[in-house]
């Protein structure tokens, strides 16, 4: 996600909208707080936002009006009801204007604050950098790299590896997973075969510290590795 999340809380309430831009600053996020529709407008004509936090009632113009609106004018922007108003009938107009979620007061600010979050993620997704290891061709590669060419071994080693817990595997897990038919690897084959791996992704893919040791359990993979689909574990890896 490219820079923090801009948000701007509409309540009319001072205490309660203090305490919610106090509150949603804390993760990092730029906050503003209005406490109507115009002031909003104002607020909008300075710097856009990602998401509005509307209540619905509000002096002047109705949060849904506002909601209606926003969504009409600023397609891409999330909007998020906080309300004393609980009947199914309200939130049902509320999604019909255009609403992304319809929380009701009194709410928990950490639940809000997830909301936020979930919905940042879903306006604004982040570029996906994972590695992606095809073990049908034998290769991992990464956006803008040409892919790399594993041995069986290292595709194995690097399969295992990313499906475990955390990207967190025991060395004797691992010399099982990374072995051939003749069974699993020794401990110092399996020490090669990491320090192998770490140079060529730090070589070809600028994936510097990408194996890391845990010391008295075995070893840790750093960055994010999607499998594709199809293939299974040493099938045209390169030798």
């Amino acid at each position: 996600m490219a820079g923090p999340l801009d948000i701007v809380i509409v309540e009319d309430n001072d205490i309660l909208r203090e305490e919610l831009v106090a509150f949603l600053q804390r993760p990092g996020w730029r906050v503003r707080g209005a406490d109507c529709g115009e002031q909003l407008d104002a607020l909008l004509r300075e710097r856009a936002a990602d998401i509005a936090v509307l209540d619905l009632n509000l002096p002047f113009e109705d949060g849904l009006s506002i909601a209606r609106r926003l969504r009409d004018a600023l397609p891409g922007i999330g909007i998020v009801v906080l309300t004393a108003r609980t009947l199914p009938s309200d939130r049902t107009r509320g999604y019909g204007c255009g609403v992304d979620v319809y929380l009701t007061k009194p709410t928990n600010v950490e639940e809000l604050a997830a909301v936020v979050h979930n919905l940042g993620r879903r306006l604004r997704p982040a570029a996906d950098t994972a590695l992606v290891l095809d073990l049908a061709a034998g290769t991992l590669s990464q956006p803008g790299s040409a892919p790399l060419r594993l041995t069986e071994g290292e595709a194995r080693l690097m399969h295992a590896l990313a499906l475990a817990p955390d990207r967190r595997q025991h060395s004797a897990l691992l010399a099982d997973r990374a072995g051939d038919t003749e069974g699993p690897l020794s401990r110092e084959n399996l020490a090669v075969l990491v320090c192998r791996l770490r140079a060529k992704l730090e070589r070809d893919l600028a994936q510097g510290d990408a194996i890391r040791s845990v010391r008295g359990y075995g070893y840790r993979l750093a960055p994010v590795v999607r499998i594709a689909p199809g293939g299974s574990a040493g099938a045209g890896a390169g030798r």
